[in-house]
């Protein structure tokens, strides 16, 4: 077996499949604004951490991570520096000594991030890859803090962190050929790691532990959010062109007054009669325009002007499923967060991590 094939069998193996249904969850995620970096800088926050290096298919301990280590892209694989060691190898770990431990990857286009878990820099199908192996609970608050920032009622963190966590169990594997199960950036769901994390994130995370959203067969939902929703949610099929019995359309009101409940966009007026007459797209028109022109979303009217089209929107997002400006409202006037949850998505039920064994990997990239 080549060694790269080894390898990201190595970190499947870890992360994927029914493992993330076990009580102590590990998920792998792919860190893809450190990975266009030509150098990442690591420092322990917390604990301590060992540099280990593969070798004849087997992974050889290099010593501990002391100051700060570099790590630099190199023909075919990675270079490390640290402790007064030089290495060159396809692929090289950071492994935390017990599972509080925190790194600190720093880059200069990236700034600095905290994460929990292990750091995985290793060369697969002549590129270079970042993943971070972590617990599910500690890639939860992560997403939280990233996806809604701070400062909202605790009812819609611990909503936002129920529909997280199953989102990431229903995704998990999206992107297995590269080596991991999800990625940081909005294709799965935002993840800038946990330095901005405070205690009431931590705490709501902490009480919906493990939990997760499941149909009637106990499946994990396509646990679907977006900004906003422009005054009522769409239909899954409306969007995706597939039924499902989890994703209605609600009307809601509460997001009306959200940041980003309204917009105004203008285009050219030619480019967008050259637009009419030519589009002949499988999807709905009004979300092929979304996607042509990068608008908001695909609820919008559009006033021809001449030499301009003014198009006045509402909501953002694909509008499937939790609308988060809608849901901090309903938290902020005392809805709780089962009650948030019911009202975007239908027919669900809250079960255990650890009790789902049915992964599905084909929710929507479209955030």
């Amino acid at each position: 077996m080549k060694w790269w094939r080894w390898a990201i069998c190595c970190i499947l193996a870890i992360s994927h499949g029914t493992a993330l249904a076990q009580s102590n969850a590990l998920i792998t995620v792919g860190l893809t604004d450190f990975q266009q970096a030509p150098t990442v800088r690591c420092r322990v926050a917390e604990g301590s951490y060992r540099w280990l290096v593969r070798e004849n298919d087997a992974f050889t301990e290099l010593g501990a991570l002391t100051k700060t280590g570099e790590i630099k892209k190199a023909n075919g694989g990675w270079e490390m520096h640290a402790g007064g060691a030089n290495r060159i190898s396809p692929y090289f770990i950071l492994k935390p000594d017990h599972a509080e431990a925190k790194i600190k990857l720093i880059s200069e286009t990236t700034g600095y991030r905290q994460y929990r878990g292990a750091v995985h820099f290793y060369w697969h199908a002549n590129e270079w890859h970042i993943a971070l192996e972590t617990p599910m609970e500690s890639y939860v608050p992560g997403v939280v803090v990233s996806e809604i920032g701070k400062g909202h009622a605790e009812a819609m963190y611990e909503a936002h962190a129920i529909v997280s966590r199953t989102y990431a169990l229903h995704t998990s594997g999206r992107h297995r050929l590269a080596g991991y199960d999800v990625c940081d950036q909005v294709h799965c769901q935002v993840f800038a790691g946990l330095s901005t994390v405070n205690d009431t994130i931590e705490a709501a995370c902490d009480a919906t532990r493990s939990l997760v959203l499941v149909d009637r067969l106990g499946r994990p939902v396509v646990a679907a959010f977006h900004s906003n929703c422009g005054g009522a949610t769409r239909s899954s099929e409306a969007v995706w062109q597939t039924a499902n019995p989890n994703l209605v359309t609600v009307e809601d009101h509460y997001c009306q007054a959200g940041a980003h409940a309204a917009w105004t966009q203008s285009v050219g007026g030619e480019q967008w009669r050259i637009w009419q007459e030519t589009s002949d797209s499988t999807e709905r028109f009004d979300i092929a325009t979304r996607h042509w022109f990068k608008l908001p979303s695909a609820r919008f009217n559009a006033v021809d002007l001449g030499d301009t089209v003014t198009i006045h929107g509402m909501g953002f997002g694909h509008g499937v499923g939790m609308c988060q400006e809608g849901a901090m409202q309903r938290a902020r006037q005392g809805t709780s967060a089962w009650m948030i949850l019911n009202t975007y998505y239908t027919d669900i039920r809250l079960r255990p991590l650890q009790e789902v064994t049915t992964l599905e990997s084909n929710a929507s990239s479209d955030r």
